[in-house]
């Protein structure tokens, strides 16, 4: 294959994965495969008020596992540490830096210090929207560890709509 229509071949395969990337996805506005943690509600399949019977059958068609508690024989709170399979509908997921949760849900209700093996975490919890997140601080940042969701008391104080993507990229330093 000549040079140029291989670097014609990878600039295609990228613009396909560019494009597929920024399609919406459902209605809920997340894209196909990725489950939604929905705080107060739940996460992917699993909701809160589930009872065992209705948990089991989902469990092994998960991408990842979810922790889920009972209380009286219902899911009162579930808890996943898998990053990108699970997000929130404004792209909260395991992995990313924790800053976006302060944008979104401003300063928790509570924080709950988490620290394990010598490093420092918390558990920031939104008793109003139903979710909290664990962060752990490392090297001047923070790195969400887990999110978990629960029945919350009522409507988030803060609520702020991602950031629109920009129509054109910014120019490039220099012209």
């Amino acid at each position: 294959m000549a040079r140029t229509s291989y670097h014609a071949l990878i600039a295609s395969a990228a613009l396909i994965l560019v494009v597929a990337a920024s399609a919406p996805g459902d209605a809920q506005g997340v894209w196909a495969g990725v489950g939604i943690i929905a705080p107060g509600e739940g996460i992917g399949p699993l909701k809160i008020g589930m009872t065992p019977a209705q948990v089991r059958p989902l469990l092994d068609r998960l991408p990842c596992e979810i922790a889920v508690a009972y209380t009286d024989g219902r899911v009162s709170r579930m808890e996943t540490n898998c990053g990108v399979a699970y997000q929130t509908a404004e792209g909260i997921t395991v992995g990313l830096d924790g800053s976006r949760i302060w944008w979104i849900h401003g300063p928790p209700d509570q924080a709950v210090p988490s620290n394990f093996a010598g490093t420092r975490a918390d558990w920031l919890i939104y008793r109003g929207a139903g979710i909290g997140f664990r962060v752990i601080y490392a090297e001047g940042g923070t790195l969400i560890q887990a999110v978990a969701v629960f029945k919350g008391t009522g409507v988030p104080a803060v609520r702020r709509p991602p950031a629109p993507v920009p129509v054109i990229p910014p120019p490039v330093l220099g012209e």
